[in-house]
């Protein structure tokens, strides 16, 4: 073989190499290029839902129950509540708190106030949407007030019930004792009783222990009392029972009223009560619900025609609305005390004796009257209470 057929032996094997290795070398390219259109779809992420809030009240909302909590609804993949913002008509900011997806103010709304509630959820991305919605609570055209004894911050005596007085007619009795709470320190068992339709008193099953601090919540406002009236009060008072547990009892029979303090007897004390038949004094268990260093008494005030106007009678301790008192006699004969009975229905003696019961008496204290042939004071008459039984008292709640 000559050097030129050698030559070209060898450029044909060399091209052949080529051609081979270049094909090699395309097939390659095509499985390693990424296709720009497969490459774009692995780079792309499907952005997260938005959230979703719908409000309850609806925005422009009117007529809403000033106790309704707001209800915050989210909607979508990952979504939940992130801030809820209540504001009044003046921007400021309402107390409140937030449990699951209600809001409830700590005070209920203000009847014909207007609120505007602001609520943030997140989505799966920590994506903010806020939801705003402004509403107009009821404001109702019979709005009741309920005036209440003792006194906030008050000292009483053992025998003070919680008394509750309505200035409207109350149909709704459970929806009231619902809404008032009792709380008693030492915890004591008590209950409520209705004396008509606007007065309520809760008290113990017995006499309350000394010291006892007693606090009483009138959740009230927003309440329906029934017949389209509605109640108005938000309030919390307090209240203690005094140190001493203080009992005066009234012998009619005998002419006596004996004082104990905290079951000794501290006083006897000679009394002229109410004459026998017509003017009999009360029997049964009262309480002192007022005292006066003077009174004017008037029998045509208390249904008994012109029987005695007696001006500035002193040191007086009422213990009925339909007028018993605990007094000073200063217009009788001192003979009359510890030996009959002269009076229109009071309980009364001497100015020295009367002073001292007076000065360590205070509202709440027991007294109880017996030897006489008259009922038992009915417990709607002050503070009458304690003349019904247990089961009698809590078949009235």
């Amino acid at each position: 073989m000559s050097r030129t057929t050698r030559r070209a032996g060898v450029a044909a094997i060399a091209a052949a190499a080529l051609l081979l290795t270049g094909a090699c070398s395309k097939d390659d390219a095509k499985k390693k290029a990424p296709d720009p259109a497969k490459a774009a779809g692995q780079n792309r992420t499907t952005p997260a839902e938005a959230a979703t809030v719908t409000l309850t009240p609806v925005d422009k909302a009117t007529g809403v129950d000033p106790a309704a909590p707001i209800t915050v609804a989210v909607a979508g993949s990952g979504a939940k509540i992130a801030e809820v913002k209540v504001t009044n008509a003046g921007g400021e900011s309402v107390d409140g708190a937030l449990t699951g997806n209600t809001w409830k103010p700590q005070v209920p709304f203000m009847y014909g106030g207007k609120y505007t509630v602001a609520a943030t959820a997140t989505n799966a991305e920590n994506k903010p949407t806020t939801a705003t919605s402004v509403f107009t609570v009821l404001n109702p055209t019979q709005a009741a007030t309920a005036t209440f004894m003792p006194d906030a911050d008050a000292t009483v005596g053992v025998g003070q019930p919680v008394s509750i007085t309505f200035d409207e007619p109350v149909k709704n009795h459970k929806a009231v004792q619902d809404a008032i709470k009792v709380t008693a320190t030492p915890a004591v068992e008590g209950a409520w009783h209705w004396f008509g339709n606007s007065r309520v008193e809760w008290r113990p099953r017995e006499y309350w222990k000394v010291g006892t601090q007693v606090k009483v919540d009138l959740n009230l406002r927003g309440v329906d009392l029934g017949g389209g009236v509605m109640s108005k009060q938000f309030k919390s008072f307090g209240f203690k029972i005094s140190d001493t547990k203080r009992i005066t009892v009234v012998d009619a029979k005998a002419h006596t009223m004996t004082v104990s303090e905290n079951d000794q007897v501290v006083k006897t004390i000679p009394i002229t009560a109410g004459e026998d038949p017509k003017y009999t004094t009360w029997n049964g268990t009262m309480v002192m619900e007022d005292r006066d260093l003077s009174v004017d008494m008037n029998s045509q005030s208390v249904g008994l025609g012109n029987e005695y106007d007696q001006k500035g009678v002193q040191f007086a301790i009422r213990l009925t609305d339909s007028g018993t008192y605990l007094h000073a006699n200063t217009w009788a004969s001192t003979d009359v005390f510890g030996s009959a009975n002269t009076s229109h229905g009071c309980v009364s003696m001497t100015l020295d004796n009367a002073k001292w019961i007076y000065e360590r008496s205070t509202r709440g204290d027991i007294v109880q009257v017996k030897g006489n042939e008259q009922k038992p004071v009915a417990p709607d008459n002050g503070y009458g209470a304690w003349n019904l039984t247990w089961d009698q008292w809590t078949a009235g709640s």
